[in-house]
């Protein structure tokens, strides 16, 4: 193994970044004066009093997401126009002005936030450093620090937050000036407030995917180079030679030939964020553009099920109501979702390994998920195979394999092989990266057998559980 494999093989990830893994779906809600305005972007200067959402339930959006099979809710707390959905001392742009809403309770992301410890769902913020209301936008310094006490209420105020998506979108003032955004300082504001939160998008926890299509790799290393960070990012952004790059999607950021000529490695793993709409907002146009629940599974597949996390972003409409598609497309994927994986087809099968590391590492361990124990082969089985034999044959459709990413990244390549009860093997699928999770989807099929061989790893290749659903 090469020194640039070896290197990638022990790179490992903060407890934050594990935490998030595990949420591995979630929701990002947009709701704001564009949703009174029917605009994506709004300019910042439709008065408070014009947001009036009369059918608002914090209650009610918690209980979709939950429907929908998420483990957590972000809210899009300030956009690009200023508007504060809190109950802020830092602007008079927020929702408790909002005075022709009869309500006694405006404070949305307190209301969201109860909701969601109520109901067991991780709760995140998402905010923008543009700010087109704000008189201060573009003065430098004394804007970064307002910025920094916006955000500072919001790590304060609202409970444990699990993940803080900062948006990079910029722009000239209205008189002209470029706000330079004092990233590291915010940085610096949410590890002291929120020392559990991930930052994700414009931050160095999580990767934005490259799109929001939901078009995603095949394979997808939450191990990349050291050059891929957001540090290097933001220093390339601020080149003047740079300021004309096109954003472009790389197809492989972890692979062998990607990474032979590199010396530093993070642990960078990757979201894939994309609407359910065709806009991020609702707008009543958008109706078509639903995503069906096929769809969405097929984007969990891609995602979830190859080691990446999904965001699903959904919007109610102006009155505070998700639609009735929005809710019932949702409402029939989060069922669909927990039918699939409530069954395990394995788990009073037999498994067996070519070899095993010590006592310790039995394959036994492979049984479970949840827990510290694991598989792993020994040192000079070079491609060791896992055989998990059911009392009787059974249908699945479904073989979930998970890394212990405690301990790194290393799986580039496996197959999987059934014997449908014939006694011989055939081979079903050959793929690449697990990392936290890999779904293998297989048509539905009787089986007696399945076998998995690791054709391929960096360093000691250490798996969690492979399970059939």
């Amino acid at each position: 193994m090469s020194k640039a494999y070896e290197i990638a093989a022990n790179t490992l990830p903060s407890s934050r970044q594990l935490e998030w893994q595990k949420t591995e779906f979630y929701g990002l809600i947009h709701f704001g004066m564009c949703n009174f305005l029917n605009r994506e972007w709004s300019d910042g200067k439709t008065k408070a009093e014009n947001f009036i959402p009369e059918a608002f339930s914090a209650e009610e959006w918690v209980q979709l997401c939950k429907s929908a099979g998420m483990k957590g809710v972000i809210l899009n707390c300030k956009p690009h126009d200023g508007f504060c959905l809190w109950n802020t001392a830092c602007t008079d742009y927020s929702v408790m002005n909002a005075d022709n809403w009869d309500t006694d309770e405006r404070d949305i992301v307190k209301l969201l936030s109860e909701q969601c410890r109520r109901y067991g769902l991780k709760f995140g913020i998402s905010v923008s450093p543009l700010d087109r209301h704000e008189p201060l936008f573009g003065s430098g310094d004394e804007y970064n620090e307002h910025f920094k006490k916006l955000l500072a209420e919001l790590l304060t105020n609202y409970g444990d937050i699990f993940c803080v998506r900062l948006d990079g979108s910029n722009e000239p003032s209205k008189d002209g000036k470029i706000q330079k955004y004092d990233w590291y300082g915010y940085y610096d504001v949410i590890r002291k407030l929120q020392p559990n939160a991930v930052i994700s998008l414009c931050g160095p926890d999580v990767r934005w995917y490259g799109n929001e299509w939901g078009v995603c790799r095949k394979n997808e290393w939450s191990v990349v180079p050291k050059r891929l960070c957001i540090d290097e990012a933001i220093k390339n952004a601020e080149k003047p030679e740079n300021k004309k790059a096109k954003d472009k999607m790389e197809l492989d950021l972890g692979g062998r030939k990607f990474i032979k000529n590199d010396t530093e490695f993070i642990w960078y793993p990757a979201e894939v964020s994309v609407s359910i709409r065709e806009s991020w907002y609702y707008h009543k146009s958008d109706d078509y553009s639903v995503k069906t629940k096929d769809k969405l599974l097929k984007l969990y597949y891609e995602s979830v099920g190859a080691n990446a996390a999904l965001m699903l972003g959904i919007s109610p409409d102006k009155d505070g109501k998700f639609p009735d598609i929005d809710t019932q497309i949702l409402r029939s994927f989060g069922y669909d979702l927990e039918k699939m994986f409530s069954y395990e087809v394995s788990y009073d099968a037999k498994y067996s390994a070519s070899s095993e590391y010590s006592p310790e590492y039995s394959v036994e361990n492979l049984r479970s998920t949840g827990d510290d124990k694991t598989w792993r082969p020994a040192d000079n089985d070079k491609h060791p195979e896992i055989i998990i034999e059911l009392p009787e044959k059974d249908m699945f459709d479904k073989v979930v394999l998970m890394e212990n990413i405690k301990n790194g990244q290393h799986v580039e390549e496996f197959e999987l092989f059934v014997d449908e009860g014939n006694g011989k093997f055939k081979r079903y699928d050959k793929s690449g990266v697990v990392g936290y999770k890999h779904i293998c989807k297989l048509r539905p099929m009787d089986v007696k057998r399945v076998k998995i061989v690791f054709k391929e790893f960096r360093g000691k290749l250490d798996m969690s559980s492979i399970i059939m659903y």
